[in-house]
């Protein structure tokens, strides 16, 4: 399904025309003057313009305009966090919702107000009924609002189990969206609140989909910022899903430096740092991890995969076994568990990385390709770990061909490391550096420094004689050590008690006596040669 091609909307210039009139605009045109505000981000124009088409409404007679007005005031001061407005104007339009009970279109929003009041107290269950009730009321009379409860319903059945049931609500609105029965006012919150549910489900593919279908929403609206933001986010969370790491970094620093709502920023720095973390950047993903954590963002399991790259497996750990026990969304339990795999391999704990696996076999049951993948991968490792190499072997295919079907170039390549170490096992060691050589191609190309310097260590030749140290002193090893395991100079200097500008020399020394020209490649050479630590 695609959505209809979208008819390109100016409203800046839609703005500026009316709001040269605004003191001579009557309640409709006071309405579209707060609609073309709300669109290009004028929210003081949008506030005054929508409570002046309010008391015009009333003053006419015209109760269920009123009671809209209500609605989107109070949506709008909710969505740029003025909870208590928000909740004033919600209970304005409750009050007047009895005033003129008996007419469609109030009965509806009304009906759409309080299955979010309920929603919001925490009792999923009851607002999905209540969602359910609001859409049917709104059928035939207010599409926008009945979007908006079909969202609020397949919301509330994801957030109580019923994912089938709740995805099943999501493609009714984008159903809804794409066949042109919903304005663009109802439409934004819509589309950006079904692709957040998809991401949060694992759903990559139907996500991929929607994504680009909101692009082309967005590129219609002329002057538009009340979901830009948004949009970008989820488009730079696709791009980084299929190896555009740079364009992806790019979108989501943007929206880092311009997004005013908490949540979208949040999740703008996490996404952030999970690009400077798969690049070895990990003094800015350090940074951007923090930045998400003030804003309330869960910012596990990126942080774990930080320290699981610098060693600090025990601080790892620790953070994923703190997020595994309050998180509820299923992709997110998935990537916890995937990462928990990982780190309990690293630290030789078998048992506790056949645990991880065991629950997400648990979450792979139903139909997304995404989660089945990430469990054939974790089942693999573990199996690999276990010796059971033939079964690691048969799983670790099946994971790389998932993640060939989904485009994810970076799991792929990943997986063919793991698929090596099975041909390695089997005695197979052509074999095992043919699939080392595939997937290096890949990390270079995309940059992948940590995974790049595993799989150096992995494939070098473990019964090979270490080579000379270069003329390399204690304390240049110590510094080449760390350099190798991801840390910037201020962490060196900060682990060995140094200056910033001694450990700078030290690196200048140690790239001089190994004749390499940078700390990638020092890096490098130090794994293939054995001059560093393995963890």
């Amino acid at each position: 399904m695609a959505i209809r091609e979208a008819a390109v909307i100016d409203w800046t210039g839609r703005f500026d025309s009316l709001v040269a009139n605004e003191s001579s605009l009557g309640a409709r045109e006071l309405d579209e003057l707060g609609q073309a505000a709300w669109f290009t981000g004028r929210h003081d124009v949008c506030e005054r313009a929508w409570e002046r088409a309010f008391r015009r409404f009333l003053d006419d007679g015209s109760g269920s305009d009123a009671v809209r007005c209500a609605f989107w005031l109070g949506f709008t001061l909710g969505e740029h966090g003025d909870a208590v407005k928000a909740g004033g104007w919600m209970a304005t339009l409750l009050d007047l919702g009895e005033r003129f009970a008996g007419d469609p279109r109030t009965d509806a929003v009304t009906a759409l107000c309080r299955a979010q009041a309920v929603y919001l107290r925490g009792d999923v269950a009851e607002s999905a009924a209540l969602y359910r009730a609001a859409g049917r009321a709104a059928s035939g009379v207010d599409a926008d609002v009945e979007v908006l409860a079909v969202m609020g319903e397949g919301r509330a059945l994801m957030r109580a189990g019923r994912i089938d049931d709740g995805v099943a609500c999501m493609d009714r609105v984008m159903l809804m969206i794409a066949t042109g029965h919903v304005s663009d006012r109802g439409a934004g919150p819509a589309y950006c609140a079904v692709i957040a549910s998809l991401l949060a489900r694992g759903d990559i593919e139907r996500a991929r989909v929607w994504t680009r279908d909101l692009g082309d929403w967005c590129d219609a609206q002329r002057g538009l910022e009340p979901f830009r933001g948004e949009c970008t986010l989820h488009t730079a969370t696709v791009m980084q899903f299929g190896g555009e790491w740079t364009a992806a970094l790019d979108a989501a620093d943007g929206v880092c430096r311009t997004e005013e709502r908490t949540d979208t920023l949040g999740n703008a720095w996490y996404r952030l740092g999970e690009l400077h973390r798969v690049t070895g950047r990990a003094e800015p993903a350090l940074h951007a991890y923090r930045r998400a954590a003030a804003l309330g963002r869960e910012v596990q399991p990126g942080l774990a995969l930080v320290h699981r790259d610098a060693g600090e497996l025990d601080t790892a750990w620790a953070g994923l076994v703190r997020a595994h026990s309050t998180a509820r969304e299923p992709a997110v339990r998935a990537e916890l568990l995937f990462a928990a795999v990982l780190v309990s391999l690293d630290r030789r704990r078998a048992a506790d990385a056949a645990d991880a696996a065991a629950e997400l076999r648990g979450f792979a049951a139903g139909d997304l390709l995404y989660l089945r993948a990430l469990s054939s991968h974790a089942d693999g490792l573990v199996a690999l770990a276990e010796g059971a190499d033939a079964d690691a072997q048969t799983l670790l295919r099946g994971a790389w061909s998932a993640w060939r079907r989904l485009d994810a170039p970076y799991e792929a390549a990943l997986t063919r490391v793991a698929i090596g170490r099975t041909a390695r096992a089997a005695g197979d060691e052509e074999g095992a550096q043919l699939e080392f050589d595939a997937a290096r191609t890949v990390l270079e190309g995309l940059g992948a420094v940590p995974d790049l310097v595993r799989l150096e260590r992995i494939a070098a030749n473990a019964g090979a004689a270490p080579a000379p140290t270069a003329g390399l002193s204690p304390r240049e090893r110590e510094v080449l050590d760390l350099v190798a395991h991801g840390c910037s100079n201020r962490r060196i200097a900060e682990r060995l008690f140094l200056s910033e500008r001694t450990v700078a020399r030290h690196v200048g020394n140690i790239l001089a006596k190994l004749g390499v020209p940078s700390r990638s490649a020092a890096t490098a050479y130090a794994f293939e040669h054995g001059l560093v630590s393995p963890s």
